[in-house]
């Protein structure tokens, strides 16, 4: 059995029925592309580094969670959302015992970064856009554009029906338009 033409869920499987050895190959299919992910949603590439080793570190510690029926690819994504939460979460509660006078010092930091938008290039600009949008806007447009899942995957990642899906996506994509083409 190679693990070049084995499937991410027999792998899992295997990981989940104690043979760790076999999480080597899903790690080298998955570290980057959740890397990417989780870069575009922090737009900080050493914590996505941390966060994309926190993803592996649950795999290994919920392993006894996955069911072999369930597709991996959206199993390590969702818990690659909640690394992503439990993260933001805490960030969230670090800012809010900062001072007013720090507070006020990163929404001017914000005016600066949209005013620098327009010397960028084109594509930091678009990622600077992307970055001032809300978290799940700019997450359905990084799983959809960036990492390539369809409406049904990410309605099922969302917990919503793969329309749904689309509106929050098609509205994610008209924010990101109001942001980055704006004067």
């Amino acid at each position: 059995m190679t693990t070049t033409s084995t499937s991410d869920e027999d792998l899992m499987a295997a990981v989940r029925a104690d043979d760790l050895d076999q999480l080597v190959p899903l790690f080298e299919r998955y570290h980057g592309p959740l890397f990417n992910y989780l870069t575009r949603l922090t737009n900080d590439r050493e914590t996505s580094e941390d966060l994309t080793q926190t993803v592996f570190e649950r795999i290994l510690k919920y392993r006894s969670s996955y069911q072999p029926t369930q597709p991996f690819r959206a199993w390590v994504y969702q818990m690659a959302r909640n690394v992503h939460a439990d993260y933001w979460q805490r960030q969230q509660k670090l800012r809010a015992a900062d001072d007013v006078a720090e507070v006020e010092k990163t929404g001017g930091l914000r005016g600066a970064a949209f005013a620098q938008m327009r010397v960028n290039s084109c594509a930091d600009d678009l990622h600077e856009a992307l970055a001032l949008l809300p978290t799940p806007q700019r997450e359905i447009l990084v799983l959809h554009r960036f990492q390539g899942f369809g409406y049904e995957e990410i309605g099922q990642l969302l917990g919503c029906t793969a329309e749904a899906a689309r509106v929050k996506a098609h509205r994610a994509l008209q924010a990101l338009r109001k942001i980055y083409f704006t004067d």
